[in-house]
């Protein structure tokens, strides 16, 4: 299943997608909050054929809400009436600072899309568990293999 990360603001909204498999997340583009951001979105879903919507859950330092929290609850709420979705919410604790200082966007203002993208990679790990690289694996596989040796050098 596909899904689609959106990190809402007053100003600008970022967008990200996922892979087809809906295990990692890519940036995938910025739109003005404005009259034709529902129009755009409803349009986007059904053209990439998303199943679920992250939505960032703005939220202050204590975890209660902050102002554009009820405006992204109210879109996603709407989103949800109007297309065969399941809406979702994540936390977006400083995915925009956490983005902005990802190599190459330092000091970089445009960074919402990047900011939804971390926000849908945390969902998806939670839903399906953190992504595990082949060099992961490998170097998994050889923390196991050399346990085991250890352990067959002991019965000498």
């Amino acid at each position: 299943m596909k899904y689609l990360g959106i990190d809402f603001g007053t100003k600008k909204v970022g967008f990200a997608q996922s892979d087809d498999e809906g295990r990692l997340a890519f940036p995938l583009m910025i739109s003005p909050n404005d009259a034709q951001l529902f129009k755009d979105t409803m349009e986007l879903i059904r053209e990439m054929k998303f199943g679920t919507i992250v939505i960032g859950e703005s939220v202050d330092q204590k975890g209660k809400p902050n102002p554009v929290a009820k405006e992204a609850r109210a879109f996603g709420a709407k989103l949800e009436s109007a297309a065969d979705v399941i809406i979702a919410y994540e936390k977006e604790w400083y995915s925009t600072v956490e983005a902005r200082k990802q190599p190459g966007n330092e000091g970089t203002r445009e960074v919402d899309d990047q900011a939804a993208a971390i926000v849908l990679q945390r969902y998806l790990d939670k839903v399906h568990g953190p992504v595990i690289s082949s060099d992961e694996e490998f170097e998994e596989e050889d923390d196991e293999d050399e346990a085991k040796s250890d352990r067959g050098s002991d019965n000498w």
